[in-house]
């Protein structure tokens, strides 16, 4: 994987007073309801929020399209205004050590990234208009450059200009670059999700395109992308997908057909489960997004289709070279996921698990090591702390 989410690194936010989370291929996060599962999602789209469009108010950032968290006061932990709000990402830029990240409060923020050994921080006013340019010097073998830096984005210049330090300055910006790129190619989908309608006309979708109308356009303005849910589709639900335009207009109808009946059908008559999986894959398989947060995959899925969708997800995970980092509480895809590995579809240092836990105010995320027979340490038991106690009553029923 080119540019990859290596570590998430949250301060003060919600219920994570200090929280540090490596990711991998595919992170798994599961743990009781409340826990602060969803915060570690939410953080990344925070960060997003801010690389996107920094000329907002800071109560804004915590906006995140289909959920407004509340605002600053809302949001900071223990609702104490002295505090400020930090989330750092550490990456793997083209083999590269880099970080970014933001601590801010109602009114500043302060921004910091680096790469290699070049650190580069700005105090700047929220709302930030990109007004401001903070320039470093820098020696890249025997070239010194000028990177001018605006918190987000950079140009970089040889001092002494030839084609040889031209090239050299025009490589180092793009990787420099390419950290704000990273974090812009984050897409999140969340629990509420799928297609209400029988048709859709294109719209123009929004930073955050979470809504059916956001995805149907997505879908329907990339010409690929129908044939590529499609795959997945029959693979993880037997059906394919299809796209319809009516002649003359700008409505476009979505199908599926069951290969057993040969009946098509439209999508919103298909069900949740067969709606959400493509709403999901339209999400996953989208050209400009590299890592995909996923709130609960396991809403409305028949287990035989979890099982499907959870290896599906590792084999994406592995040839699409995208990221997965998901929210559960179902058993049953953390023990597909486990399975995978079992199965080598994915090594088990390409998975990382964490159990989530919540006491009185703070959350704390556990990692639970997996093996190459895909078992964790110390087991589930504690995930499925209820259902082990359930199970046994019935094994001991006369």
């Amino acid at each position: 994987m080119k540019n990859m989410l290596k570590k998430v690194t949250i301060k003060n936010f919600r219920s994570n007073q200090l929280t540090e989370v490596r990711l991998g291929p595919v992170t798994v996060l599961y743990g009781p309801t409340s826990s602060g599962k969803s915060t570690l999602l939410y953080s990344l789209a925070v960060l997003r929020n801010f690389v996107l469009a920094p000329g907002r108010q800071a109560d804004s950032l915590f906006n995140l399209g289909f959920m407004d968290l509340g605002g600053f006061e809302a949001c900071v932990f223990d609702h104490d205004m002295k505090k400020r709000v930090e989330i750092t990402v550490d990456f793997e830029i083209s083999g590269s050590a880099a970080s970014y990240g933001i601590s801010f409060s109602k009114t500043s923020c302060k921004i910091k990234q680096i790469l290699d050994n070049l650190t580069m921080e700005a105090e700047v006013n929220l709302p930030y208009g990109l007004n401001q340019t903070f320039p470093y010097t820098y020696t890249l073998g025997k070239s010194e450059l000028t990177v001018n830096w605006n918190g987000i984005s950079c140009s970089v210049v040889p001092k002494i200009p030839t084609a040889e330090t031209q090239q050299e300055a025009q490589h180092f910006g793009t990787l420099l670059n390419s950290i704000a790129e990273t974090l812009k190619a984050i897409d999140i989908a969340p629990a509420k999700r799928g297609f209400c309608k029988p048709s859709y006309v294109p719209t123009q979708p929004s930073l955050i395109p979470t809504t059916d109308e956001e995805v149907a356009s997505i879908i329907i303005n990339d010409q690929h992308l129908p044939g590529r849910i499609s795959t997945y589709a029959e693979e993880i639900l037997g059906r394919d997908f299809r796209t319809n335009v009516t002649p003359g207009t700008a409505t476009v109808f979505f199908q599926s057909t069951d290969k057993k009946s040969r009946i098509p059908v439209l999508l919103v008559n298909e069900g949740f489960g067969v709606n959400q999986i493509i709403y999901l894959l339209a999400k996953m398989l989208r050209v400009d997004v590299q890592a995909v947060l996923i709130e609960e995959p396991e809403v409305h899925l028949h287990p035989t289709v979890l099982r499907n969708f959870a290896r599906a997800l590792c084999s994406f995970a592995k040839e699409e070279e995208k990221q997965i980092i998901l929210a559960t509480h179902s058993e049953l895809f953390v023990l597909a996921i486990l399975s995978a590995v079992a199965d080598n579809l994915l090594a088990p240092e390409e998975v990382r698990c964490y159990l989530t836990t919540k006491e009185k105010k703070l959350t704390s995320f556990g990692e639970q090591k997996v093996n190459k027979d895909g078992q964790v340490e110390g087991g589930l038991t504690s995930f499925m702390e209820a259902e082990l106690e359930d199970i046994k009553r019935f094994l001991s029923a006369k």
